[in-house]
């Protein structure tokens, strides 16, 4: 390597090596430490290839080397098939060696008890002192098939097992069902470039994978299985960087349960789950998220052909008019539209329908075609010409017999238009469908997972880009501060309602105008203030969660009625204080922030007020958010409609809502070392903006 050449990243010699030695290689090929030499041999890796055994001269017909010190030349990986109490000292010696990568495929460590736990810690501390990058342990390996480097010991290529080489690379948490996934898109006629299982990830994590095989040509489609998230924000940076590639993530994460019982501190705790955190992630960041095998298998197929979609309109081409209806009614369930087509495109394709056809879309091409296949071919080339037919599918059934001129129909078509077209063939042999596939034509055998794979495809096609926030110019920093500073010094965590509410109005939020109150005459001088009605309120640092110990006393328009109010609140709590409130009305929303383990600051929106974990309607976004993304995060609500007006109020005033979320995420990402949680429930929103008129933050 001359010195004006980079060196190759350990990542990347560890996805193409050149030379790969096996530690603890075995003889035997049938035993898991023989197996990655004798896949290799079977698929012809055409690199080098050093098996190290200290009591054999020979290892499967290669010659061996009795430890790594007696090897020679460089090694770009190290495959480490030994007992788990000799890894670590094994690990050294391999960073010793110069060798930039390493796979280690045993078990015995974190997953399995404390002594196992501490074998891992000095793992990683190796791989921190040293700089070698380590795959595992506790994990199956990988293949690079462009390669046919196949540092592994899975099952998943015994017997007669035909390897297709394509455009999507697979990462999985989980070695077996992995590998599970692996062999299906294979036989699915999916290529795939790269399997990597990731194991314990002692070091390199789902994430950081990733973010080296986007970087490779090959690679055009990244496809992701998440059994839990150790570093989310690096899994954020490399679902910018395949935005910018337009490389499409697909994910399938497991572990949809609901969140832990901290609801008595914070409604956000109870609403910012790991799954619906990692569910925001998704969707701010352009990850598509899947929910099964099947879905996944469905997506990798459709988007491994790299065609996009210019809108959301589908026209279908049935031989069955109740296929064409199904598929209608599936198409609408992921956001497609099957629309009728306009009267002089009806009038074109009628003119090759027989008669009780039917032109409007769904296009019933009618059982006809059995007869005459090359009705087919009429049809489509007028779908193709179609400007409102953003995606065409084709839905067969049966028709083996035919299936040699209809095939060549839609392979013309397909050949001759860029947008996405897809076939579902349902029963028959089901060589028709092999043969599509072989033709990378995505084909399907069930209209309502073809209408879920194209409707992935257009949300990922119409995604808009990851957020670029801008930082608020008017935090007002020193009031920040002198907050913290404060409760920090008295050795409290939870602050105040009014405490939390200047903090967060120190960011810009609009908050109801209030001032706190000792006693029932400051509650009365601080009403006229305020001018009536006002609401009066418990504060006190003990108690989160006024209503729930009748706390709040609202629409007080009387000196009678703030006067008894306040004596009643004044005897709930030791430290009991007032606070008189200006009373708003609005569209109640909640707003929080919370410190997720893998993502960092979080935000969370919802619709809701004391009803917040009822109703259960709620997003959640990584901060900081700029305010479109905030405003999306509202749009996608289920029940946004109430934002728009309903019973004749006019609409909500979303842009206040969404500069009010953006600046609570500024918030959210500048403390994130101060800040714990905090609420912001209710953040009322009307036709002329929104204000925030209760508030609860905990510190770390």
């Amino acid at each position: 390597m001359d010195g004006n050449t980079a060196p190759i990243p350990a990542i990347h010699r560890m996805l193409h090596p050149r030379s790969i030695a096996v530690l603890g290689a075995s003889n035997n090929p049938v035993k898991l430490s023989g197996r990655a030499i004798a896949l290799m041999k079977r698929f012809g890796y055409a690199g080098r290839l050093l098996p190290i055994n200290p009591v054999r001269a020979r290892v499967q017909d290669l010659p061996a080397f009795p430890s790594l010190a007696d090897t020679d030349g460089e090694i770009d990986l190290a495959m480490i098939m030994l007992p788990a109490d000799q890894v670590v000292d094994t690990v050294r010696a391999c960073a010793a060696r110069g060798i930039p990568a390493a796979i280690v495929g045993a078990a015995g460590f974190a997953e399995l008890d404390e002594t196992g736990a501490e074998l891992q810690r000095q793992l990683t501390e190796v791989v921190a002192e040293t700089g070698i990058r380590l795959l595992g342990p506790n994990c199956l390996g990988m293949f690079s098939l462009r390669d046919r480097a196949m540092p592994t010991f899975t099952s998943a290529m015994d017997g007669d097992f035909r390897l297709r080489e394509g455009s999507l690379a697979f990462v999985s948490q989980s070695g077996a069902f992995g590998t599970f996934i692996f062999s299906a898109a294979q036989h699915a006629g999916i290529g795939i470039s790269h399997f990597l299982n990731t194991g314990n990830e002692a070091d390199l994590s789902v994430g950081e994978v990733l973010g080296g095989l986007v970087e490779l040509n090959e690679v055009r489609v990244l496809m992701a299985y998440l059994e839990g998230v150790h570093d989310g924000r690096e899994l954020m940076t490399v679902a910018r960087r395949a935005h910018e590639l337009d490389k499409p993530i697909l994910a399938v994460k497991v572990g949809r349960s609901e969140a832990g019982a901290r609801a008595a501190a914070s409604h956000t705790a109870s609403l910012a789950g790991e799954d619906a955190v990692f569910d925001g992630v998704a969707r701010q960041f352009g990850l598509v998220r899947l929910d099964g095998m099947d879905e996944l298998l469905d997506a990798g197929m459709i988007f491994s052909d790299g065609r996009r979609t210019r809108g959301r309109r589908l026209t279908t081409l049935s031989l069955s008019g109740g296929a064409g209806v199904l598929m209608a009614d599936s198409a609408a369930r992921h956001g497609l539209h099957v629309d009728p087509w306009e009267p002089e495109w009806q009038q074109e394709m009628a003119e090759v329908l027989p008669a009780f056809g039917s032109p409007r879309n769904p296009v019933d091409l009618t059982a006809n075609l059995i007869s005459d296949p090359a009705m087919l071919r009429r049809a489509l080339e007028i779908a193709v010409r179609h400007p409102g037919s953003d995606m065409i599918a084709v839905l067969l059934g049966n028709a083996d017999h035919a299936a040699d001129e209809l095939i060549s129909a839609i392979e013309q078509a397909y050949r001759g238009t860029d947008r996405p077209l897809v076939v579902v063939w349902t029963g028959g042999s089901g060589r028709p469908r092999e043969w599509l596939r072989e033709l990378g034509i995505p084909c399907f055998t069930d209209p309502g997972r073809a209408a879920a794979a194209l409707g992935a495809l257009a949300d990922y096609s119409l995604r808009p880009g990851p957020p670029t926030p801008q930082r608020p110019h008017d935090v007002d920093e020193r009031a920040v501060r002198a907050i913290l500073c404060e409760a920090r010094d008295r050795g409290r965590t939870q602050l105040d309602e009014h405490e939390s509410s200047r903090l967060i109005a120190a960011y810009g939020v609009p908050c109801a105008g209030a001032f706190p109150a000792g006693d029932p005459e400051s509650a009365l001088t601080a009403a006229r203030e305020l001018g009536t009605p006002v609401a009066v309120k418990l504060l006190s640092r003990d108690v989160g969660h006024k209503s729930d110990v009748g706390g709040v006393r609202l629409n007080l328009t009387t000196e009678g009625e703030i006067r008894a109010a306040a004596e009643d609140l004044l005897h709930l709590a030791p430290d009991a204080r007032l606070l008189v409130q200006r009373m708003s009305t609005g569209t109640e929303l909640i707003v929080g922030i919370k410190r997720d383990p893998a993502f960092g600051p979080v935000v969370v929106v919802g619709l809701g007020g004391v009803l917040v974990e009822v109703l259960a309607d709620s997003r959640v976004g990584p901060a900081p958010l700029d305010p479109a993304s905030a405003k999306r995060l509202l749009l996608s609500l289920r029940g946004k409609a109430v934002l728009g007006g309903v019973r004749g109020q006019p609409p909500r005033d979303l842009d206040a809502a969404a500069d009010a979320i953006a600046r609570l995420s500024w918030l959210a990402h500048d403390l994130s070392e101060d800040l714990a949680e905090l609420d912001v429930n209710p953040l009322l929103l009307d036709e002329s903006g929104a204000v925030a008129v209760d508030c609860l933050a905990v510190l770390s």
